[in-house]
């Protein structure tokens, strides 16, 4: 589901980077959790974890 919310964690829904990851926007549902269409539902940013960096590790667990 976060897959489709992001559009497939496209490059043009990048907010923003670092060495933890990138983060994305999505849009879901505003009363659940199901994704949208883009521009319609709830806006939403989702993070993810770059695997093969060690930079913040802890305190992402």
């Amino acid at each position: 589901e976060l897959k489709s919310a992001t559009r497939n964690f496209r490059s043009e829904s990048v907010l923003g980077g670092g060495g933890l990851g990138y983060v994305f926007k999505g849009w879901i549902e505003k009363n659940g959790i199901a994704p949208v269409n883009p521009g319609t539902g709830l806006t939403v940013a989702i993070k993810t974890l770059n695997l093969d960096g060690l930079q913040g590790h802890k305190e992402w667990l």
